[in-house]
């Protein structure tokens, strides 16, 4: 009988699947887990161990089976790649079913595992094998993936909880409530804190879930019992907006995954990352900001320009009231990142020193060392202990005779690379915070919409690693882009983030006019000999980025300039002066010139053009440093000079907008 209507299915599967409200927003809360008692301290540590070991033979069994699959060439031109991947197993089913045969086989890993954590242990490998053997959208496939090390591992993955059953979880699960936790941890004179040892939280009778106390996370399921650890909360005044925020409803809260990391003294801190179904909190500073933003700026396209250290962005009106900013570093940042360089040089020298002294047998002695010592034999004298200053022992091909990973550490060394990570996590920290308020800025002056070259930053990454590295402009475009966002979704307004093809527009080589302009990667001004305008390069460039226009939005090459519009722009004398006063802003330090070429190039920081060997890096910084320190550079936080004629007014209008106050609107036409 042939089957009419829908497909019959069976058993929970007759429900529609759930599926997440994409207009809710996904954010992340980190809660600090309390493990003072020694007992919950230990089944912690277990259980990160546990995971480690199931982790490392799924990544052992997934390498040999690709081995396996990248050797049966022939196999795979007769049958297909797909035959092959299903009798060797690459799929993420036979991975989870792998891991299951490793935690059968290892009866004591129950005691700190479920069958549940080594599924997920298992869905997180095959993500990578999956990179690897299918290739992305641009073609490109990662790695084959690596057998993880144990100081790199820092986070056990978790498991949604179920949205249509109530009280299920899958892994890690959180109970209790916001209010309750404040009421248990309320003093008698009303004060919220938290002691240095929490109390132990007691399940209420058969179910976790009739729990609404204090804040715990609860792991079911083990051979040893229940791991239950408290929820430790910030008491300051100013996160408790943040807690509600995120904590108030229970019913957002969508998964847990246990994280840990070291502190700069060398021990392991252990949190809670919880996932939350609900846009990310903004303060009320932040909320009006946007509104003034919007309100300012609504209609507005722009263009932004993106240089190794240094952004340039233009906006426009409808072709009238151009506006041009630029971002970079200034001289307190240049001073900053030069202190922790040199902190970070130190400590590495240090880490050096220490790997060793632990480890003398590994590296030979230098040859000073080396007279030195056969003076004191021929003297008859002995031979102190040194600590080696010679390269290390390594086989005729230059691989070392034995692997790092297997050198002894001391806990000094420990303490001191924890230190070196905690420098690295607050200086990505101050960058992404310091991308966040040029963002805010970027969104109040020159609107929602931005059109951006499309640019490789990971080949720039090979050629200026450093550079690149300081001023990270990879990150301030993501913050332009999410600000962006959020103050168009507030505001009920549309906004985008478009990328155009360099193929296609040459952005650097035409001028407003419509007349194209060679200019070599040295050379920092731009000057139209049919038009006669001049200005800097990367704010002609700009300027024309907010003229770009798109048949599909989603495809680079289809971006082109709108010349006829950018041309009667150029009419305005407003325009042709605020393009010409850009030349007082010209590009200092290194920019998109390679330092190895020979051609010409302006490496020393000035835009005069010669034809010369690259000079020595010693002689090349120091003049770059003398030709930064004699130019002006822009104001970040006041806009200067770029936005309006008038410098002072700039500041004025900018520092009305700081104070939450409307400033006046201006026709620069």
């Amino acid at each position: 009988m042939a089957a009419t209507g829908s497909k019959q299915t069976r058993g929970p599967n007759k429900q529609p699947p759930w599926r997440r409200d994409p207009m809710s927003g996904v954010s992340v809360l980190r809660l600090p887990l309390d493990i003072s008692d020694p007992l919950q301290r230990e089944r912690l540590e277990g259980l990160f161990a546990a995971a480690f070991c199931l982790r490392r033979a799924l990544q052992r069994d997934a390498r040999s089976r690709l081995g396996a699959y990248w050797a049966a060439h022939h196999e795979r031109a007769a049958k297909g790649s797909a035959a092959v991947r299903k009798r060797l197993g690459l799929s993420r089913e036979a991975l989870e079913r792998a891991a299951y045969r490793h935690l059968s086989r290892a009866p004591h890993l129950r005691l700190h595992a479920t069958k549940a954590m080594a599924m997920h242990l298992a869905d997180s490998v095959w993500v990578d094998v999956k990179r690897h053997l299918f290739a992305d959208s641009r073609g490109r496939r990662s790695g084959k993936p690596k057998v993880g090390r144990w100081h790199r591992f820092h986070r056990i993955p978790g498991r949604a909880r179920s949205h249509t059953r109530p009280r299920k979880w899958e892994t890690f699960q959180l109970h209790g409530t916001l209010s309750g936790h404040q009421k248990a941890y309320t003093g008698t004179d009303g004060r919220f804190f938290q002691p240095h040892s929490m109390r132990p939280v007691l399940a209420p009778g058969s179910s976790w879930f009739r729990h609404q106390g204090a804040l715990v996370v609860v792991f079911t399921g083990l051979g040893s019992g229940e791991l239950v650890l408290p929820v430790r909360l910030p008491i300051s005044p100013c996160n408790q907006r943040i807690l509600e925020h995120y904590l108030s409803d229970p019913d957002r809260w969508h998964k847990i995954d246990l994280v840990r990391r070291q502190d700069p003294t060398g021990r392991w801190r252990y949190e809670a990352h919880l996932m939350v179904l609900t846009a990310p909190y903004a303060s009320p500073t932040t909320v009006e900001w946007r509104a003034i933003a919007t309100r300012l700026s609504a209609g507005r396209q722009a263009g932004i320009d993106v240089n190794v250290s240094n952004i340039s962005v233009a906006s426009h009106q409808n072709g009238q009231d151009l506006r041009i900013s630029r971002f970079e570093r200034d001289a307190g940042d240049r001073e900053s990142a030069g202190r922790l360089a040199a902190r970070k040089r130190r400590r590495e020298r240090a880490l050096e020193r220490s790997r060793r002294a632990a480890n003398p047998e590994q590296y030979h002695l230098s040859k000073r060392q080396e007279e030195r010592a056969q003076r004191r034999v021929e003297a008859g004298l002995p031979t102190p202990p040194v600590i080696p200053k010679g390269p290390r022992k390594a086989r005729s091909d230059g691989r070392p005779l034995r692997a790092f990973r297997k050198d002894r550490l001391s806990r000094s060394y420990r303490r001191t690379r924890a230190a070196l990570a905690a420098d690295a996590a607050s200086t990505a920290q101050a960058k992404r915070d310091r991308a966040r308020w040029i963002a805010k800025l970027v969104v109040l002056w020159h609107g929602l919409w931005f059109a951006v070259e499309a640019c490789n930053l990971s080949a720039w990454a090979r050629l200026w690693g450093r550079a690149l590295h300081a001023f990270s402009p990879g990150t301030l475009l993501a913050a332009i882009k999410r600000e962006a966002a959020a103050a168009a979704t507030q505001a009920c307004l549309a906004a985008g983030f478009l990328q155009a093809s360099t193929r296609e527009t040459a952005l650097s080589q035409h001028c407003l006019c419509g007349q194209r302009v060679e200019k070599t990667l040295s050379e920092r001004t731009h000057y139209c000999p049919r038009c006669g305008l001049a200005g800097d390069r990367d704010a002609i460039s700009a300027t024309l980025a907010a003229f770009l226009v798109f048949e599909d939005p989603a495809d680079p090459s289809t971006a082109a300039v709108d010349f006829a519009a950018a041309k009667e722009s150029l009419r305005c004398p407003a325009t042709r002066a605020l393009l010409g006063r850009s030349l007082n802003f010209v590009a200092s330090g290194r920019q998109d010139a390679r330092s190895e070429s020979t051609a010409k190039n302006a490496l020393d920081g000035s835009s005069v053009e010669e034809t010369w060997r690259t000079p020595s890096p010693s002689a090349m910084v120091a003049r770059r440093n003398v030709g930064t320190a004699l130019r002006p550079t822009p104001d970040e936080t006041s806009l200067s000079g770029w936005t309006t004629p008038d410098r002072t007014q700039a500041r004025t209008d900018l520092s009305s907008v700081a104070a939450r106050k409307l400033p006046p609107l201006r026709d620069s036409s």
